[in-house]
């Protein structure tokens, strides 16, 4: 659940619904509930969710839930090998000092990271406040049976990818680009994972591009998704882009952090970032697009714009509305 839209991908391991995959999306600008994405409340949210979940093949389906998130959240902790019938109730006392509240007052939900260590277990950790997410709550108890609600993106990407590249040996980030935020994280077999919080977004970039040429934000959003050709005043995108200082100064910012996020790693462990993997439905507006395309340039480290849809659902007609905007989905899809 995104702030611009919301994915949803079905995976079925039962025999007879074997070849039943499923990729939807509901986007509250192009549906036209919203004229402006800030707009969208617990109505827009629940209308989504109904149209999503109506695609849903059988009423008492597993839903696993992924919401984003504005701040870091997750958490890296190493356990003794422990039962598994015994591991969350040992991870709720483990939270007890990471916390700024009372551990009752969160939801949690952890994945397990492959084994770095004998006799250790590497274990996600994702929290979310129980008052964010009650009323999404009320909402799926008549829709399912059985429901795992994150705040985060970055678990399921994380997860994902793991199950993707089982046999990954160097040191490697991954960057989730999304509406309002993105997430970054750097993968060690050798060493703990590290995860960084990215204030950059493609709602960011409409704010920005929108005050400075004085047009509507849902036009730059249009305008980056390719609907339109020339803003309302007659300037192609590409000009807005490239004229705009503002954006020039993000992107030297997010490109400044993730190289100092890198150059942090490699002082502390003797390990370099060997390679970025970059997912997230930004990828879908050009520019981003090419940025990230020509980062061995730009930011000194190759990168693989990383769309999962092509391995999990190799039948998925991808177009540009859809590539590389389902990765947190098809992560809580396997789980």
């Amino acid at each position: 659940m995104g702030t611009n839209s919301i994915k949803l991908a079905l995976f079925s391991t039962k025999k007879k619904l074997k070849k039943s995959k499923t990729l939807i999306k509901y986007d509250y600008l192009e549906e036209d509930v919203v004229s402006d994405i800030r707009e969208v409340n617990e109505t827009h949210i629940v209308t989504a969710l109904k149209t999503l979940l109506a695609e849903v093949p059988y009423r008492r389906a597993k839903i696993n839930v992924g919401l984003s998130t504005d701040f870091q959240n997750i958490f890296f902790l190493q356990l003794p090998q422990i039962a598994s019938h015994e591991l969350k109730q040992a991870l709720f006392w483990e939270l007890a000092p990471l916390l700024s509240g009372p551990v009752d007052n969160y939801e949690y939900d952890f994945s397990l990271l492959p084994q770095s260590e004998k006799k250790k277990i590497n274990v996600l950790l994702a929290v979310v406040k129980k008052t964010r997410i009650e009323w999404l709550q009320k909402v799926f108890k008549s829709l399912t049976g059985s429901l795992n609600l994150l705040e985060t993106t970055t678990l399921p990407t994380v997860d994902l990818f793991n199950h993707s590249h089982p046999k990954m040996e160097e040191t490697v980030g991954i960057i989730h680009l999304g509406g309002s935020n993105s997430h970054y994280t750097i993968l060690d077999h050798t060493h703990y994972p590290e995860f960084l919080y990215l204030p950059f977004g493609g709602n960011v970039i409409n704010t920005i591009i929108a005050k400075t040429a004085d047009i509507p934000v849902k036009e730059v959003e249009y305008l980056r998704r390719g609907l339109l050709e020339k803003s309302s005043n007659g300037v192609q995108l590409h000009t807005l882009y490239m004229e705009n200082k503002k954006i020039e100064n993000k992107l030297k910012d997010l490109t400044m952090t993730i190289k100092k996020q890198n150059f942090r790693h490699f002082y502390n462990t003797g390990q370099k970032v060997e390679k970025l993997y970059v997912t997230g439905g930004l990828l879908n507006d050009t520019f981003i697009h090419s940025f990230f395309k020509h980062s061995e340039k730009i930011m000194e480290i190759p990168a693989e714009l990383w769309d999962p849809i092509k391995i999990y659902y190799p039948d998925f007609d991808i177009n540009p509305s859809n590539a590389y905007q389902f990765s947190t989905a098809i992560g809580l899809a396997l789980r």
